[in-house]
């Protein structure tokens, strides 16, 4: 939906594995999957998004150049602490292996509009989490509403503050979400709650988990687990930063 394009990609690794006793190094072919989690950036009435050509090969210039206007926390992107606690670290700051690794991807694609999320439905859905993983929650909301209409957040399923508090227990890195995950998102821009309204802000990162926010095209991982990579734009100083994120699968 949005059109997003190809969801995935697929290629094939070879691994050259050491042989004892033979010149030769047979090989194994392995077929890994790659899905896009991103947004793709474009007008949206939600945020304040401009792009214009500075170089235009219709006007035979000799090079096409966009210049682009972007919020840090439009379309995919991860927040660090700072953006709710001054003196936290900055999105240039934050250590790569933080944002990248194993993930946990608890379905949740059951959830209907307006579904609160509970500390049940994770405690029940949520328990192959372990220490250092990425939680990212899939409700495959992208799915049911398009993200560029008004529906996509006024009626999406989000986390209840029981459920942030449950996250926040754990020993985690990062939690990514599919879905405006907290209630008062809905609200913006005509009204900026405070982040004591915003579980997922509020409590994770309080407690130095990043969030990895609007993802898209989590339906597409199938397995429980994928190795993630979160990779956002090095923005010195910034509180959080737009982000290509994708998944693997082996």
């Amino acid at each position: 939906m949005a059109g997003d394009g190809t969801v995935f990609a697929e290629f094939t690794l070879i691994c050259r594995l050491s042989g004892t006793g033979s010149s030769r190094q047979p090989e194994s072919d392995r077929t890994m999957k790659i899905i896009d989690l991103s947004m793709t950036l474009q007008p949206h009435w939600r945020w304040n998004i401009q792009t214009k050509l500075a170089m235009d090969h219709k006007k035979n210039d000799p090079f096409q150049v966009t210049v682009l206007t972007l919020p840090m926390h439009a379309f995919t992107h991860v927040d660090t602490p700072l953006h709710i606690e001054p003196g936290k670290i900055t999105i240039d700051r934050v250590p790569l292996d933080r944002l990248c690794g194993p993930a946990a991807v608890v379905d949740l694609s059951a959830c209907g509009a307006n579904t609160p999320i509970t500390a049940q439905d994770l405690e029940q859905k949520g328990g192959h989490i372990t220490e250092g993983d990425i939680v990212i929650l899939k409700t495959a909301w992208d799915r049911k509403r398009d993200w560029l209409t008004k529906e996509y957040w006024l009626d999406a399923p989000y986390v209840q503050e029981d459920a942030a508090e449950w996250l926040a227990r754990r020993p985690i890195k990062a939690v990514g979400f599919d879905f405006p995950q907290d209630f008062a998102i809905r609200e913006i821009p005509a009204r900026h709650p405070p982040a004591t309204e915003m579980p997922t802000h509020h409590l994770l990162l309080r407690k130095g988990i990043f969030l990895i926010e609007y993802l898209c095209n989590v339906d597409q991982i199938g397995p429980d687990r994928a190795t993630v990579y979160a990779l956002p734009l090095k923005v010195k100083q910034s509180e959080g930063a737009p982000a290509r994120v994708i998944a693997v699968i082996d």
